[in-house]
């Protein structure tokens, strides 16, 4: 019995001491697991943080990008504006150029119009900016359909993809550095607006050197024609302004414009229009030769008369040649006499504009009727010795208004302006 008892109170003491030993074992357990918990948790709001900075480092990155590409964009498309702008200007002055070929203005060579091709730069600098076929800006312009695919800018491509170009560089070693492309571009694009700024300043230079020439031929014009007594008030008027060129051509695009290249071109062709109103009064002038012959016989003023051996008014030139030799008109006009007329014989008269006639005596034959319109240098007679005559030669005459003045200052006139008309 009492060894039961012995045993009994033997295994109540082994289950104390095992609970004992579970309730410490429980409580360490419950201590690790909170522990391993904390650390977790922990580590959790650790990597949480750092993938908050990643996303706002790469919404930093995005935002940066997005807006180096607006810039990019804004500075291509004000380019390629210009270059639309600077075809138009080159096509401007080349027109007043020609204009000016065909007054007789040759612009020296340091002067001539430059080639207007600056977005070709940047395929000379490297920048596979634009397709080789696909940009032109001299003449006749070409532009791309799609800039910026053609630039070869971010965002040409589907979004976060990365060029073919951009992946063999980052696979090579020592490749430019991420942006580097970027400044590339930005530095071929300030390199077009710099060539751009100089083309400008080049037109401004040739419209200045045009006008400059253009009022050069003005002003000899007035001096060899300013002592002949005839006015060129109508030449001379003002030139009325000329339009600006119309805006929104082509759609929704409009010109860039500069006002002072408008004022420059306003004045170069104002004063190719005075020059051509100039010339085309000039050549109404009596100022041909009317025959080749230079041999003077007899100048225009008082004389002795070789017929009364008395001083007498001589009212024209006597031109010395052979009988037959041709007689040419020395101004557009009508004929408005071809007939005999006492002294001066066989003699025609054509009347011209600003109310100038000239007289053409002692022809030995008519070749014009009365009413013909003739040029200058258009065959109106023969020399000969008809009517008051001592001998074979021409006696020409310049009236205004009906009074005779001296021939010689027209014909010498004539032979000055040849270089301007």
């Amino acid at each position: 019995m009492v060894r039961q008892r012995k045993v009994l109170l033997a295994a109540v003491a082994a289950f104390a001491l095992l609970g004992a030993v579970g309730a410490s074992s429980s409580l360490w357990y419950q201590s690790v697991v909170e522990a391993e918990t904390n650390r977790i948790d922990l580590l959790q709001h650790s990597y949480q943080d750092r993938i908050d900075r990643l996303r706002a480092e790469i919404d930093r990155l995005n935002s940066r990008q997005a807006l180096d590409r607006e810039t990019v964009e804004l500075r291509v498309g004000d380019l390629i504006r210009r270059q639309q702008a600077l075809s138009k200007r080159h096509e401007i002055v080349s027109k007043l150029i020609q204009t000016a070929e065909s007054n007789g203005i040759l612009m020296p060579d340091t002067s001539t119009l430059p080639s207007p091709k600056p977005l070709l730069a940047l395929q000379e600098e490297g920048a596979d900016f634009l397709k080789e076929e696909g940009s032109a800006m001299g003449g006749e312009a070409e532009l791309v359909d799609d800039p910026m695919k053609a630039l070869g800018l971010r965002g040409s491509t589907p979004f976060g993809a990365i060029p073919a170009n951009e992946q063999q560089n980052a696979a090579q070693p020592g490749s430019s550095a991420p942006g580097s492309s970027a400044k590339d571009k930005q530095a071929a694009l300030g390199k077009v607006e710099d060539d751009i700024a100089a083309m400008d300043a080049e037109s401004a230079v040739v419209l200045t050197a045009l006008t400059r020439a253009t009022r050069r031929q003005i002003e000899g014009i007035l001096k060899e024609t300013r002592p002949l007594g005839v006015g060129f008030a109508s030449a001379m008027s003002a030139v009325p302004s000329i339009p600006a060129p119309a805006a929104d051509v082509g759609g929704p695009f409009v010109p860039y414009q500069d006002e002072a290249f408008l004022n420059r071109v306003e004045t170069a062709e104002a004063s190719l229009v005075q020059l051509a109103r100039l010339k085309n009064a000039a050549r109404r002038l009596p100022i041909a030769r009317p025959l080749e012959s230079e041999q003077i016989s007899s100048d225009f003023g008082p004389r002795l008369d070789p017929f009364l051996s008395r001083i007498a008014m001589h009212t024209g030139m006597d031109f010395k040649a052979p009988s037959g030799t041709r007689v040419y008109a020395t101004a557009p006009g009508t004929v408005i006499k071809a007939r005999y007329s006492g002294g001066y014989g066989k003699m025609v008269e054509i009347r011209h504009s600003n109310g100038l006639v000239t007289r053409y005596g002692h022809l030995s034959r008519f070749l014009v009727l009365e009413g013909d319109h003739v040029t200058a240098g258009d065959v109106i007679g023969n020399v000969g010795t008809t009517g008051r005559s001592t001998g074979p030669h021409l006696h020409y005459e310049v009236r205004v208004d009906d009074t005779a003045v001296d021939p010689e200052p027209f014909v010498r006139a004539g032979d000055r302006l040849a270089a301007y008309l």
